[in-house]
């Protein structure tokens, strides 16, 4: 009976020891699969971007990284290859990342403040952008950027809402005159004028010809009518060759420093430049100079009021993003709420 009965014992608790080594890997499986279950909420299945617990699938990001992808390559295949393709593919996925997140926070922050775009607000933009542009040019554009009108027509959307909040959130944002004779006196050169002139000129082939129209011109006087007959440039000859008013700094050098020493009706002798011979006559000339308040006083006020609105909106945007909970996965970055952007996951 002692030795059956301690053999009784020994299988009793090898029974046990069975028993618990079981349950533990009941347990541990259980476990594993709560873990696994967290993670797929967390966004693995439900989004490849968790914005305030409302996902954005990651087929979403991928078909908008291909679309800039697509657009890269046929500008510049060889952007995507090699080491630079891969950061530059990277570099895109959290720029995609960074709009769809923003976008997300938007749609939010208007529902919460009523905010809305109508569907005749949007049609009215796209009407007014074709106008604008022109039929064959505006399609032609939306297929440059590989979009069509249902997805260009989203974009639009999404773009005049956050105009929309911009109005609501700086809605009582103001600027006095006062306000904006300090704005001036410390910004003064926004509203100088540089040294410009106006002028017109005759544009030929070689030196000799604009050698002959510079002494008919000055003997005449009617450089307008040798434009029309004679010059080479199509854009301003009907006009007499008029080329408006010229800013030092944004022509040719030759020509400013021609047209800089003419005095109003003056014509110039061969002016040799990089994409002809020319026949210049000054036609207006205003100093440089800085005018007095009372002159821009209307331009200061909108200035220093589109200054206040774009810092108070900055500011509501930076609260946004650094009050957002924002999950990325798929190892394409990390939310920086106060960049407010997907920034790369550097490793410490």
């Amino acid at each position: 009976m002692g030795p059956r009965a301690r053999d009784s014992g020994h299988c009793d608790s090898d029974g046990e020891d069975m028993k618990q080594s079981r349950l533990k890997g009941t347990l541990l499986a259980l476990a594993f699969l709560c873990n696994f279950c967290v993670y797929v909420l967390a966004g693995c299945s439900g989004g490849a971007l968790v914005v305030n617990g409302e996902p954005i699938g990651g087929a979403q990001l991928s078909r908008e990284v291909g679309r800039r992808i697509e657009i890269i390559k046929e500008k510049n295949p060889k952007e995507l290859e090699g080491k630079r393709g891969a950061k530059l593919e990277a570099e895109t996925k959290r720029q995609v990342a960074t709009d769809l997140i923003k976008a997300k926070l938007m749609e939010e922050q208007a529902r919460k403040l009523g905010v809305t775009v109508q569907p005749g607000e949007v049609d009215s933009r796209i009407e007014q952008e074709r106008s604008a542009k022109g039929y064959d040019r505006y399609m032609q554009e939306l297929k440059s950027q590989r979009l069509s009108e249902e997805k260009y027509r989203e974009s639009l959307e999404a773009k005049m809402l956050v105009e929309q909040l911009g109005s609501r959130i700086t809605a009582d944002v103001t600027a006095n005159e006062n306000e904006a004779e300090s704005f001036y006196l410390t910004h003064k050169g926004l509203f100088s004028h540089s040294l410009m002139v106006h002028v017109a000129h005759v544009l030929l082939e070689t030196e000799g010809q604009a050698k002959m129209v510079a002494e008919e011109a000055q003997r005449e006087g009617d450089l307008a009518k040798l434009a029309k007959a004679l010059s080479q440039d199509l854009a301003t000859r009907d006009n007499g060759g008029d080329l408006g008013w010229i800013e030092q700094g944004t022509a040719d050098p030759a020509i400013e420093e021609a047209a800089f020493s003419l005095a109003p009706g003056q014509v110039s002798g061969v002016v040799k430049a990089s994409d002809g011979y020319h026949v210049l006559k000054v036609l207006e000339r205003r100093e440089a100079y800085t005018p007095p308040f009372s002159e821009v006083k209307d331009k200061a006020i909108s200035m220093l009021l589109n200054k206040k609105k774009e810092e108070k909106f900055s500011d509501w945007l930076r609260t946004v993003y650094a009050n957002a909970d924002v999950i990325v996965n798929g190892g394409i970055g990390k939310w920086d709420p106060r960049l407010g952007m997907v920034v790369e996951n550097r490793k410490s």
